[in-house]
């Protein structure tokens, strides 16, 4: 895969002034979600952090106030949001939605990794819920990020955090749910299927955007790279065999700071627009890197297929009910595209 550098030494210093900015992290209170909330915070953000459990989010949000310092009053909300359930992702959108008039900056940073094969509460494997859950809390607020682009001096990001990960992805098959739900592959076989529905959401989304005739909303996947997390070391705490690496392996990651770099790039850097990296793919740190051939879906049926998963209402048994994604559709007129 060839790269391209889209910046030497981008650093948090090179994140712009977001004073008046609104933005969502999802898994905020952990992690990089947690560095990525802190450091939007720091730049005058208002950020709602979406994770699932109310107490620890909390935590974090204080923790972020005692590690900013008393000269800082960070302006961060939390709202409730659960990765493996469809109502919640639908819910946390109907939440915020009440609470703003304008979204800036959307980072769907929240994942799973690694676990056993398992169905989660709406009958969507757990992992596979990565993709799906990030979509069902996107759809929502796609037409209030429309609204906030054509405001004046509007930066409108939509950032969807990956893995190379997504190269272990064998034969995806999102023709329906029960194809997504198959037990035949391999923990990281089904990581990987979960971390390519991202790029490939980002491919899509980013297409149906700009056939619509806004401009001004870019659409980025990105891999972090390995970072010292709590997911990291769940990966090797959870193979009795490569526990014991746990120590050494930490020594050669990223620190959460470094690891959150590259979404915060993609979140809030002028280069975004300036290089016109609509639908790109970013690697550590900031820089550019091509897709496999399935992640590229040049003719785009995955992309499409996985869309229709949802937005046909193939999910909404298991939810009891899924949002309204009609506008969504390609139309024959773009402005359709954003009528509810």
């Amino acid at each position: 895969m060839v790269s391209s550098n889209c910046k030497k030494e981008w650093s948090t210093d090179s994140i712009p002034d977001l004073t008046g900015r609104v933005a969502i992290v999802t898994g905020g209170n952990t992690g990089l979600g947690f560095v990525t909330v802190r450091e939007l915070a720091r730049k005058g953000a208002h950020v709602y952090m979406l994770s699932r459990t109310e107490s620890r989010a909390l935590e974090a949000i204080e923790k972020i106030k005692e590690e900013l310092g008393p000269d800082l009053t960070p302006n961060i909300d939390y709202i409730n949001f659960n990765l493996l359930k469809i109502s919640s992702a639908k819910g946390a959108a109907e939440e915020f939605l009440k609470r703003e008039t304008r979204l800036d900056i959307l980072v769907n940073n929240a994942g799973v990794m690694a676990t056993p094969y398992e169905i989660g509460p709406d009958g969507i494997e757990i992992q596979a819920c990565n993709g799906i859950g990030h979509f069902a809390l996107t759809v929502p607020l796609l037409p209030l990020l429309k609204e906030t682009a054509a405001k004046p001096d509007s930066h409108v990001r939509i950032v969807n955090v990956s893995s190379i990960g997504y190269t272990f992805a064998r034969s995806p098959d999102f023709s329906s749910l029960e194809a997504v739900n198959q037990k035949g592959r391999t923990t990281m076989g089904r990581y990987g299927v979960s971390k390519l529905m991202a790029i490939l959401f980002t491919n899509e989304l980013q297409k149906r955007i700009d056939e619509s005739g806004t401009k001004n909303i870019f659409c980025l996947s990105l891999h972090p790279g390995a970072a010292s997390t709590g997911v990291m070391s769940n990966l090797l705490q959870s193979r009795p065999m490569l526990a014991p690496l746990v120590p050494i392996a930490s020594l050669l990651w990223k620190t959460p700071l470094q690891g959150a770099l590259t979404q915060l790039y993609a979140a809030t850097s002028p280069e975004v627009e300036e290089k016109n990296l609509r639908a790109a793919y970013l690697v550590p740190i900031a820089k550019t890197e091509a897709k496999n051939t399935l992640a590229e879906d040049k003719d785009g049926k995955l992309g499409v297929q996985f869309w229709d998963l949802y937005s046909d209402g193939n999910l909404a048994p298991l939810s009891g009910s899924a949002p309204n994604v009609d506008y969504l559709h390609r139309p024959l007129v773009p402005d359709l595209v954003w009528k509810v």
